[in-house]
């Protein structure tokens, strides 16, 4: 793997129920080494790290900084903290993004992935971050134990006005140098309400691959969000019951469990 890989991928998104809705579309999105941001950012004409190009990638808009205008911090060194908040002894060796790029300089991010791994390859910690269409965030954070990496974790966040914010999340990432596997499923009573995958390979980030990338998956700037509010209207029309948005969470993240 590089630095920056990109992932180009299949989403699937479930509804269960009565009025079960289904969503497909293709997916791109970077796997970035958060303390190789200076090769990341050498790996092609049309791609940056912190400055504007066709697509990028900046600090700015995750963990801690999200949301402010200046005093950013290194989001390796974001996760080195919560890692010794939560695992006092484990040593990170290195930590991988998950997320969406930047396009012509907007983005939107409804979930990235961090993986902190030792240095045996071995993952120690996963930071869930999720933002609603409200400018909300809050991550989910948990170590996985026993070579177990599924998640549960208690929804706080309100995301979708078509949800309430009750039951819980379970979380779950796989991922080698070749592929990365991603599944959400969302549980209200202990009985399925949504299920989300991504299922994609990593290829090298170059600029014939990006160039490839973007064209085969037919991206443009905001897609998630205009997908989105586009399956929230057809969600609409099926005279589902809308939750108006709660008070956000006065933390900005909550520990899950394995």
């Amino acid at each position: 793997m590089g630095a920056c890989d990109l992932l180009i991928s299949d989403i699937h998104h479930t509804r269960h129920g009565p009025k079960s809705h289904f969503l497909a579309r293709r997916g791109f999105s970077i796997w970035i080494d958060l303390d190789c941001l200076a090769q990341a950012n050498s790996q092609s004409w049309f791609f940056s790290v912190g400055r504007f190009n066709i697509v990028s990638f900046s600090e700015a808009d995750y963990g801690p900084n999200f949301g402010k205008k200046a005093d950013h911090i290194s989001l390796a060194s974001y996760v080195r903290k919560i890692a010794n908040q939560i695992l006092p002894n484990a040593q990170v060796s290195t930590i991988r993004l998950l997320t969406f790029p930047r396009i012509l300089g907007l983005s939107f991010n409804p979930l990235s992935v961090y993986v902190a791994q030792n240095n045996c390859g071995n993952d120690l910690l996963y930071i869930y971050e999720v933002r609603n269409t409200f400018g909300d965030m809050h991550a989910y954070i948990g170590a996985p134990s026993g070579g177990n990496c599924i998640l549960e974790a208690q929804k706080i966040l309100h995301v979708s006005p078509f949800f309430p914010v009750l039951g819980k999340y379970r979380l779950r990432i796989r991922h080698d140098d070749n592929r990365i596997r991603l599944a959400m499923r969302y549980l209200i009573e202990q009985k399925p309400a949504l299920t989300a995958t991504m299922r994609g390979r990593l290829r090298p980030l170059d600029t014939w691959s990006l160039v490839q990338s973007l064209w085969h998956t037919k991206q443009w700037p905001l897609r998630p969000i205009a997908s989105i509010h586009l399956e929230a209207t057809k969600l609409w029309f099926k005279r589902l019951q809308f939750y108006k948005r709660p008070t956000p969470p006065d933390s900005a993240w909550s520990q899950a469990h394995d």
